[in-house]
């Protein structure tokens, strides 16, 4: 997949003409999976380029700082998840105050139409743009006949009586209905993440943690969670000068299943800064400084503070073998050497 991020750069193909998908995609969610694959599907029709302009940013946190929602989904988060459905090109812009302040009928004809010669552009259902959020899919749609090319609003995606979207999913992370909100997704949920050093304590307690430092902006309730872990090989290797790129991605490694736990660490008495660190099953080596995907199933429980290390490390055992049971394994012997731990008390 080529990433551009200088829009009037780029130089269309008379031969491949271009079908577009316009909007934020924060989480790439089933709705806009739907509309994904609708572009990918027309690009093969029309033997084009299936493509998609996003945002670097948030729009609403550069007009609306104090207001604008947190990120289900990082830059790079989103484009993993671009390549696999198909899209050949992505236009990754930085979001400004100035390219707010663009009218829609100049975005659509002078971006859209001399810079790009679409020939197809898709718009999610409500989605707006432009000046005061101006544009929508009606003046889009009239644009479309007087410069050419064709039009296609999405239809709202209702599940379960709930219309799919990026509020709604952040909601229900936040509120911890990570499996409600893998239904809207369609996958788990999951961030990536930077494995950064941490203060060593799991070590010495017989579990040592990777420490990560999330490109997400939003995670569930603290507490103890079954995760699995992959590592994530991609890297955007330049071909033009800071303009244009290729997304490369290797092999990524296999997904490792564990526990995370996202906390202050009161038993430790670290109680100002909230850190997600995991804990893996079947692991042994260093994980310090690479880029990981988390995916995190149903809390196991609640940050408790304990009175000890020790009986920290006891419970720490039991979210083991509670986790290893939500995955379908037996308990790890090198934990459990005759039977799994006694439930402990409150």
């Amino acid at each position: 997949m080529r990433i551009w991020t200088r829009i009037k750069s780029y130089q269309a193909d008379p031969g491949r003409p271009l079908v577009l998908a316009l909007g934020n995609f924060d989480g790439v969610h089933r709705g806009h999976q739907e509309i994904l694959k609708r572009v990918r599907d027309q690009a093969g029709n029309r033997n084009g380029i299936a493509a998609v302009l996003t945002f670097s940013e948030h729009p609403q946190r550069i007009l609306h700082p104090q207001k604008g929602p947190p990120l289900l989904t990082s830059p790079q988060h989103r484009l993993s998840l671009f390549n696999p459905l198909g899209i050949e090109l992505c236009f990754l812009l930085p979001f400004t105050r100035e390219f707010a302040k663009i009218r829609p009928e100049v975005f659509v004809k002078e971006w859209l139409v001399e810079c790009l010669q679409v020939k197809e552009v898709h718009l999610g259902y409500n989605a707006h743009f432009g000046v005061n959020r101006s544009g929508d899919g009606r003046l889009v749609k009239k644009l479309s006949k007087s410069l050419g090319f064709d039009f296609h609003e999405a239809e709202p995606l209702k599940l379960n009586g709930e219309f799919v979207s990026s509020s709604l999913i952040r909601r229900l992370i936040q509120e911890g209905d990570l499996l409600e909100a893998e239904m809207f997704l369609g996958r788990p949920f999951s961030i990536f993440a930077s494995v950064v050093h941490g203060s060593g304590r799991g070590k010495s307690l017989g579990f040592p943690t990777a420490n990560l430092q999330s490109h997400s902006e939003i995670l569930p309730p603290m507490g103890v969670y079954p995760v699995e872990l992959k590592e994530n090989r991609f890297h955007l290797k330049p071909i033009t000068r800071g303009e244009e790129y290729e997304y490369e991605s290797e092999k990524p490694g296999k997904w490792r299943q564990g526990i995370l736990n996202y906390g202050r660490r009161p038993t430790f008495g670290d109680t100002q800064k909230e850190i997600p660190e995991v804990f893996l099953f079947d692991f042994e080596g260093s994980l310090y400084g690479k880029t990981v995907e988390v995916r995190f199933y149903p809390r196991l429980r609640e940050e408790r503070q304990f009175d000890s290390p020790s009986r920290l490390a006891e419970a720490i055992k039991q979210d083991v073998f509670e986790a290893q049971q939500y995955f379908g394994r037996a308990y790890a012997s090198k934990f459990f050497q005759v039977r799994p731990p006694d439930k402990l008390g409150p």
